[in-house]
């Protein structure tokens, strides 16, 4: 059930999970949504199902995994705070037995107050968590065309201060960027309550070849380092940054990932 990433998502974290099969946002940058179109597979947007016995195949994969030093993300390919999640609450059920075998745990939705729900549970894990939302848009009009389904960019944003003022651990993706002078004020919007933010660069889609990524990069890393906050920029835009020099952590995927339990 906690198995270790591939590819490009492997730069998000070392160990992900996934409850459910399916994902009901239905947007329309989604990598599964267009592998699975490219090779003619029916890709239903809003169609979400658990993956049966998940939270007994969780508590055997866990087990294995007892007091690792190895972050586990929720999720890939699924929102751990997708709609059917509001009645089956699978989701807080995992964190509770991550919890309970000291598993580092990260989250990212796009599910907007559903995660408040389980901030009891987070506050828990202590250091050893983090909470973080997808980004896009600040614009209302263009989320919802790209992201049809997934809460309101407002409704994402109340959840990180809301968690901040928790004193929880906030991280944000931005990524994809689709628009840069929207996620730019994106940052303007959001540095006084996120910890960290991960930018990614747009692929698999025709506005990627009009967006001049030079400029971008460059603005991206120096707005991020005007605010002094955590950041680590994907490879696939980081190669577009010629006159930054990094540091070595901000080029390390696993360096903003949350400590094991003490």
């Amino acid at each position: 059930m906690i198995y270790e990433p591939k590819g490009r998502a492997r730069e998000y974290s070392p160990l992900a999970v996934s409850l459910y099969k399916g994902c009901d946002h239905g947007c329309e940058y989604c990598c599964i949504k267009k592998m699975k179109e490219r090779f003619a597979h029916k890709y239903v947007h809003t169609h979400v199902e658990p993956k049966k016995d998940a939270l007994k195949r969780l508590m055997t994969s866990a087990k294995k995994f007892a007091g690792t030093d190895k972050q586990v993300l929720m999720s890939f390919g699924t929102d751990p705070y997708n709609g059917r999640d509001t009645d089956l609450k699978l989701t807080r059920e995992a964190l509770i037995i991550l919890h309970n075998y000291k598993i580092p745990v990260a989250i990212l939705t796009k599910g907007g107050s559903r995660v408040m729900r389980d901030a009891d549970i987070f506050k828990k894990f202590g250091d050893s968590i983090k909470v973080g939302v997808t980004l896009t848009f600040i614009d209302e009009q263009m989320s919802k065309r790209w992201e049809p389904y997934a809460a309101s960019p407002t409704g994402r944003i109340v959840s990180l201060k809301y968690l901040h003022e928790m004193g929880i651990r906030t991280w944000v993706s931005l990524e994809p960027v689709i628009d840069t002078d929207e996620t730019l004020k994106l940052i303007d919007l959001t540095h006084e309550f996120v910890d960290e933010y991960r930018v990614g660069k747009l692929n698999y889609c025709v506005i990627d070849k009009k967006i001049n990524w030079v400029i971008f990069a460059h603005d991206v890393v120096n707005k991020l380092s005007e605010f002094d906050k955590e950041f680590y920029i994907k490879e696939d835009l980081r190669k577009f940054v010629t006159d930054y020099l990094f540091y070595r952590e901000e080029t390390d995927m696993d360096y903003l990932n949350v400590p094991k339990f003490q």
